[in-house]
């Protein structure tokens, strides 16, 4: 079969890989405490089923699933990367079904994880099964991993690449990302997540003088201290920078929203660190989410969170601690957001502690993976666009960025469902995906692999 061709998936085939998604998410992988090796020798008992080599592997209990097919060649390899663990299901009573059920009703199947993550682990999962089931061909190898504990620490990530790196390692990797594409004008556009934001969590301690609060003046309050601090990191202004991808979203923005002329003359003019927040605010009149979200990418962002102090009504605090989190740009490292948060607390009295620390991840967006992945998905959705994306959050594309592979997050849903439809689930109650995503996902992915490996 020509490596282009796509697959028509069959209705027996779109009610398979609807079946497997909903055999996830009735798997409770709630972290804490994972136990994802449920989910992964599932997985396993999918992929031999239907001829494809599986192992289940890693730390006792959140065990990991690596799958591999093999093409004629071991090289080039191209990893679909996802992961098995959710996040706990909270309010539970407002649910349309029960969190782990799976149920559909009309288009849509409900459950945690039935986005975040399980819709990636097994739309990519059917992909690999297709691709084996219509002997489509493959130049080098395709990897599969979907992994335990994204959600918390990362260890599942982190025990493969380090413990079986000849598994899992890859030229290229899709991940998580994507998901519906974003409606800009009449456009439809579809982000391709190519990096991260880096990450500084940081505890703050106040110090002062306890004392009785019948007579405050003669103690030395740490709450008026840490409350400073807080309005002071929240009202700092970080440098902005602007890099060659984030420049060419916001023009891409501001074309959709005010035509190519209009949107000439305002780049022109305020596409620079003097003039940026004039341009976002005139695109935050048009979409607020897309404006706040590229905003968030031209600086370090800095989110005073977490503030413990006092026990009692009439007891002045002599000591009060903070949290706070810390995103960075590119180029910039843990020592830049330690000495900005010094800056801000600075005469406080305040002791500054970073306690955990990710570094930026970034990878080119200026290859043949990425121009393979817009030429897919442009030949599924004419006239749509894809664009380039830094995300403020983290995934474990970080880990295979370690390993040399260049990463991307993209597995993308029917250009017929919004972010609307979806986001209100990720992380929330009632999270669902559509069936039509479904079909439309694994039919991308079982293009782009023997693309990716031609």
């Amino acid at each position: 079969m020509n490596p282009n061709s796509r697959v028509t998936i069959s209705s027996a085939e779109l009610a398979e890989a609807l079946s497997l998604l909903q055999g996830l998410i009735r798997i409770d992988t709630t972290n804490p405490p994972g136990n994802e090796g449920r989910a992964a020798e599932y997985l396993k008992n999918s992929f031999e089923n239907n001829g494809i080599d599986c192992d289940v592997i890693g730390e006792s209990g959140r065990e990991n699933a690596v799958a591999r097919l093999k093409g004629e060649r071991d090289k080039p390899r191209l990893l679909y990367l996802s992961h098995t663990d959710v996040v706990p299901a909270t309010n539970v009573g407002v649910w349309k079904h029960p969190p782990f059920s799976g149920e559909v009703e009309g288009k849509w199947v409900y459950g945690r994880g039935a986005c975040d993550d399980k819709f990636d682990a097994a739309v990519q999962a059917m992909a690999l099964i297709l691709i084996k089931r219509h002997n489509i061909r493959l130049n080098g190898t395709l990897l599969y991993a979907s992994v335990s504990d994204e959600e918390v620490d990362g260890r599942g990530a982190e025990w493969v690449t380090k413990n079986q790196p000849d598994r899992v390692s890859s030229e290229y990797v899709v991940g998580e990302g994507g998901g519906p594409p974003v409606k800009i004008g009449n456009t439809k556009a579809y982000t391709i997540s190519t990096g991260e934001k880096g990450l500084v969590w940081v505890k703050l301690t106040a110090k002062g003088r306890a004392g009785h609060g019948s007579i405050p003046t003669l103690a030395d309050n740490a709450n008026l201290k840490m409350g400073r601090a807080f309005l002071n990191l929240s009202n700092f202004k970080p440098k902005i920078r602007v890099g060659a991808d984030i420049a060419q979203q916001i023009k891409t923005v501001a074309t959709g929203l005010f035509g190519e002329r209009e949107a000439s003359k305002l780049t022109k003019r305020y596409l620079n660190a003097p003039g940026l927040d004039k341009l976002l605010d005139r695109i935050a009149s048009k979409d607020k989410q897309i404006a706040e979200m590229m905003r968030s990418l031209t600086r370090m962002t800095i989110s005073p969170n977490v503030i413990h102090g006092g026990t009692e009504t009439n007891v002045i605090p002599g000591v009060c601690e903070g949290k706070v989190d810390i995103r960075l740009i590119p180029g910039q490292d843990r020592e830049d957001a330690v000495r900005t948060v010094k800056q801000c607390v600075k005469g406080l009295d305040v002791e500054v502690d970073p306690y955990h620390y990710t570094a930026v991840s970034i990878s080119p967006s200026n290859t043949p993976f990425y121009d393979a992945i817009h030429s897919t998905i442009t030949e599924l959705v004419p006239g749509s666009i894809t664009m380039p994306r830094i995300n403020s959050g983290m995934s474990d594309s970080r880990f295979w960025r370690k390993l040399g592979s260049v990463v991307y997050g993209f597995v993308p849903m029917s250009p017929e469902t919004s972010v609307a439809d979806i986001s209100p689930g990720v992380h929330g109650s009632n999270e669902r995906a559509d069936i039509p995503s479904i079909e439309f996902a694994t039919t991308f992915l079982t293009m782009l692999g023997p693309k990716v490996l031609s």
